[in-house]
């Protein structure tokens, strides 16, 4: 612990250069070491009109980390007995069960395809995080007018937040309470992450980390946030560093396999389970010269 706390001044002067060079107008670091918060850093101010300096309990919104939450959400509710990872999407969601497949041959879309990015839809990175507010019926009409794929589901690894937006209305069905409610419930109070929320309206004025997108003619622009719709599970939580930190450790605390008491909120087998690399980018095989 002592050899890697001694580096924690160059890491400190790492991330401040980079945000001067990028331009970024506030950022917090941590480091955690044997399943503590070991090490806080920061830098610049969570709110240019202010000026207040960004702190432990800056809360930032941390986009697609909340993946992560979401399946272990799915985690939890499969170890539950509530859902299986192997079974169709149609059971929680029974629009896809008149979709369209890509295929003839295709078999039914599942709940393990959703989490591992390889559901067949078309990568929408750049969709993504302006979808957040979509409403229920929003996505029930789009359900109804069928999704695109670009690849049979299980064939090939492509990037989906509309994926991790179905996962969310799943987690609802099954939990049979609304996905951020069983987020915080059975995740984020258990583990105590206190600074954690799905609304940027109840982050308190002074903790709250404002948004800016750069502009080429000028200063940054204030990015308003968007509200929590069906979209925030698969980018809508809002953390601190120390609470974030917490969620590691956690993480953290899974490994080795062994006896002690599993005292969760997910079993340590499960969140070993989340590390496996289930769809390699380059999944796939191709026919060439009659060998594979």
């Amino acid at each position: 612990v002592a050899k890697l706390q001694s580096v924690m001044p160059e890491i400190d002067r790492i991330f401040p250069a980079y945000a001067t060079d990028k331009k970024i107008p506030g950022m917090i670091w941590g480091v955690v070491i044997d399943r503590l918060v070991a090490h806080l850093g920061s830098f610049g101010v969570r709110d240019r009109v202010s000026q207040a300096a960004i702190t432990p309990d800056t809360a930032f919104r941390i986009a697609s980390m909340t993946k992560s939450f979401t399946a272990l959400a799915v985690l939890k509710l499969r170890d539950d007995g509530r859902l299986s990872l192997e079974e169709p999407v149609s059971r929680w969601i029974p629009e896809f069960a008149r979709m369209e497949r890509p295929t003839r041959d295709t078999p039914p879309l599942t709940i393990r395809q959703l989490l591992s990015h390889s559901a067949g839809f078309p990568e929408d990175n750049p969709w993504g995080d302006q979808q957040l507010s979509a409403t229920d019926a929003m996505m029930d009409d789009w359900l109804a007018r069928g999704i695109p794929f670009s690849t049979p589901p299980g064939t090939r690894y492509e990037y989906s937040n509309y994926a991790f937006g179905l996962l969310g209305r799943v987690v609802t069905k099954a939990a049979g309470v609304p996905y951020e409610q069983y987020v915080h419930s059975e995740i984020l109070s258990k583990l105590h992450m206190d600074g954690s929320t799905f609304q940027f309206a109840d982050v308190p004025a002074p903790r709250r980390a404002i948004g800016y997108r750069p502009k080429p003619d000028g200063p940054h622009a204030e990015d308003p946030p968007l509200p929590h719709g069906v979209f925030g599970s698969m980018g809508g939580l809002l953390t601190t560093a120390t609470d974030l930190g917490k969620y590691v450790a956690f993480h953290l605390s899974a490994w080795p396999a062994r006896d002690d008491e599993d005292t969760g909120p997910v079993r340590r087998a499960s969140v070993r389970e989340m590390a496996h690399l289930w769809t390699p980018s380059n999944l796939g095989a191709r026919l060439l010269d009659g060998s594979l």
